[in-house]
């Protein structure tokens, strides 16, 4: 009887702690590129209302990602608050898993203003998942606030998968459909 109390007791203990760490667990970031060394985060509504003074200085931002480059994953469009901030990676050095669209992201770089051609754009377009507008529908130079990325960490965030490991590095063609 004292062996079946003490054991309703541990399993009782074991519930409640569990609970309770399940509602503390907060999920992880994961890392791309290099370490992210700077404290001070603004949001991507910050960056784009005060680009000017923020051009080529070394900056954290965060956000949410909305489109991420779906052959190798070599850039990523970043919104907040109907904002948006186009991150490419610096040397192409890293890449991003396809499936980071809706999570939240932070990137440590420079920002700049970068004029990109009527072809770049309806690249960029061609490459995303769901892109905001159609290739055939941009037409002329187009504006973009540009962060060069040296390191991401995106929360829950996903290590690279074989498939879009073999497309970085050539092994394959690319027919993702994500």
């Amino acid at each position: 009887m004292i062996m079946y109390r003490l054991f309703l007791c541990v399993l009782a203990l074991g519930i409640f702690l569990g609970c309770g760490a399940n509602n503390q667990i907060e999920e992880e970031w994961n890392y791309y590129g290099a370490e992210i060394t700077k404290n001070d985060v603004i949001t991507v509504s910050r960056a784009v209302e005060q680009i000017e003074n923020l051009i080529d200085q070394p900056v954290v931002v965060r956000g949410t990602i909305k489109q991420v480059c779906q052959t190798r994953g070599c850039w990523m469009v970043v919104e907040e608050e109907g904002k948006t901030v186009r991150v490419r990676f610096a040397d192409y050095g890293f890449f991003v898993p396809w499936e980071s669209a809706g999570k939240e992201a932070r990137m440590q770089g420079a920002l700049n203003i970068q004029t990109v051609s009527e072809e770049q754009a309806r690249h960029w377009a061609e490459e995303a998942d769901d892109p905001e507008v159609k290739p055939e529908d941009i037409h002329g130079d187009q504006e973009v606030i540009r962060l060069m990325a040296t390191g991401v960490a995106i929360k829950g965030g996903t290590p690279i998968s074989p498939e879009q490991q073999a497309v970085i590095e050539g092994k394959h063609e690319h027919e993702h459909t994500h």
